[in-house]
C-alpha cells in the first residue's frame, strides 16, 4: 500500500514538472512572437463600423486603420460569410501602418458577416468585424439599356478607345487624357500578353507601348478601376432582365478582374465601374486587331 502511494506521488510530481516546463516554453514562444498589430474601424461620418441594415444593391463605405506591433504588417485580408465564407480580398504588403477605405455593395443575402484582418511577418494577427443585414424594404433598382457602343483599338484612327460610360461618349487618347476621371472603360488589342481583343480598366496592367506618348496611360494621374467577370448567362437571359437584381446576384468582387480578355461575339460580362455602378455587356461584334473595333450592348444601373 505504501509503495502504491509513493508511485502515485512520484507520478504527480513528474506530471507537475512536465506541465511547468510546457508553461515556460509557451511563455517564451509568445514572448518571441512579440507584440502583434492592432486594427480598428474608422468612426468618421459616412463609414460603417458596427452592425447595420443596408438596402440591397446600395453601397456603403468601410474605413480601416491598422498599426504594426514589433514588426511590419504583411497582409490585409477581408472575409465575408453568409451561406459560406469567402475571401473578398487578400493583399500583400510590407508597411508599418495601414489606412484604407473600401466601398462594398450590399448583396442579396439576408445577413453578411464581414471580417477585416491584418497579419504581420511573425504571423501575429488582429481583426475586427460587423454584420450587415438586408433591409426588408429593399426593392430592386431600374436599369438603363445602351443598345450599341463601338470602341476602336489603339491604332484605329477614326474611333476612340476610351469610354465615358456615364455620358455614353467615346474619346481618343488625347481627348481622354484631358478628362481622366470620366474614363472608366477602354478597349485595346493585346498582342504582347496574347490577350487579343480586350476591354479593360485604365489602371489595368497595360504595356506602355499600347497607348504611348504625352497622353499615354503611364502619364495619367487618375486611373479608374472597373472590374469584369465573365458570366454563363445566355443571350436570352441577357435580353430578358429588366431590373438590377441579376447584376447584384451575378457580380462577385472576389472573382472579378481588371480585364475582359480574348473577347468574341456572344461573350457576356458583368462589371462594376469605378463609380460603383453595376452593369453587364454582351459582345455584339469584334473585328480586326490593333486597328479593329468591338461593339457591345450594355444594361446597367443608372448614374
Amino acid at each position: 500500500m505504501h509503495n502504491k502511494k509513493n508511485k502515485i506521488l512520484i507520478f504527480c510530481k513528474l506530471l507537475f514538472t512536465v506541465l511547468f516546463i510546457v508553461s515556460i516554453f509557451s511563455c517564451r514562444k509568445n514572448n518571441d512572437d512579440g507584440i502583434g498589430p492592432t486594427i480598428a474601424f474608422k468612426l468618421d461620418s459616412g463609414f460603417v463600423y458596427k452592425d447595420d441594415t443596408i438596402l440591397i444593391g446600395k453601397t456603403y463605405n468601410v474605413g480601416i486603420i491598422a498599426q504594426k506591433g514589433d514588426v511590419n504588417i504583411t497582409n490585409f485580408i477581408i472575409k465575408v460569410s453568409n451561406n459560406s465564407t469567402t475571401t473578398y480580398l487578400d493583399t500583400g504588403m510590407n508597411v508599418s501602418t495601414l489606412d484604407i477605405n473600401k466601398t462594398i455593395i450590399k448583396g442579396l443575402a439576408a445577413k453578411d458577416t464581414w471580417t477585416f484582418i491584418v497579419r504581420d511577418k511573425n504571423g501575429n494577427s488582429a481583426s475586427v468585424s460587423f454584420n450587415i443585414f438586408a433591409d426588408s424594404s429593399s426593392v430592386f433598382g431600374s436599369i438603363v439599356t445602351i443598345p450599341s457602343i463601338i470602341l476602336g483599338a489603339q491604332n484605329n484612327t477614326s474611333i476612340g478607345s476610351f469610354l465615358d460610360i456615364k455620358n455614353k461618349l467615346v474619346y481618343n487618347l488625347d481627348q481622354a487624357y484631358a478628362i481622366q476621371d470620366s474614363i472608366e472603360i477602354l478597349y485595346f488589342y493585346d498582342a504582347i500578353q496574347t490577350d487579343a481583343n480586350t476591354i479593360a480598366s485604365p489602371n489595368a496592367n497595360i504595356d506602355a507601348s499600347v497607348f504611348p506618348g504625352t497622353s499615354g496611360l503611364t502619364n495619367w494621374t487618375v486611373k479608374n478601376e472597373t472590374r469584369y467577370l465573365q458570366t454563363s448567362l445566355s443571350a436570352s437571359d441577357f435580353e430578358s432582365f429588366y431590373n438590377d437584381s441579376i447584376l447584384i446576384a451575378t457580380y462577385n468582387e472576389t472573382l472579378a478582374k481588371r480585364k475582359a480578355k480574348n473577347l468574341v461575339a456572344g461573350d457576356i460580362y458583368v462589371f462594376r465601374t469605378a463609380k460603383n455602378k453595376l452593369g453587364m455587356f454582351k459582345v455584339l461584334n469584334v473585328t480586326g486587331t490593333d486597328a479593329g473595333t468591338v461593339e457591345i450592348k450594355v444594361k446597367m444601373q443608372p448614374y
